[in-house]
């Protein structure tokens, strides 16, 4: 069997400066791949030769009670994961675990619990 041939990314030192600027600036791993069209393998193995500490992907459990106290307060699931750069699936996997009621979609978030 033939093996598949993928092309190696040799990124400069400048490049690789502006890659973990742009981390350290708050953008996903994913996020950065895709402004530097390049693997994320690639960017998390230059973030990690650089010393940098990579995210907990999805919502860490430290921001779990401000991220229910969010929503709860009006907030989207994806404003909240916004807020902690995490996608609106992730929190609801974290507040949902916790107990939260999740809104239907499309409600006016406004409107929720007045009548």
């Amino acid at each position: 069997m033939r093996a598949i041939e993928t092309a190696q990314t040799s990124l400069t030192a400048q490049q690789v400066d502006d890659l973990v600027d742009l981390y350290e600036d708050g953008m996903s791993i994913g996020q950065i791949a895709e402004k530097l069209e390049i693997h994320r393998h690639t960017v998390a193995r230059h973030l990690e030769h650089r010393g940098i500490t990579i995210r907990v992907r999805g919502l860490a459990n430290e921001h779990i009670a401000e991220a229910i106290r969010l929503y709860e307060g009006g907030l989207t699931l994806a404003e909240v994961g916004q807020r902690y750069g995490a996608n609106a699936q992730a929190v609801r996997r974290a507040i949902s675990a916790k107990g939260v009621t999740i809104r239907p979609r499309g409600r006016n978030r406004h409107l929720v619990g007045s009548a």
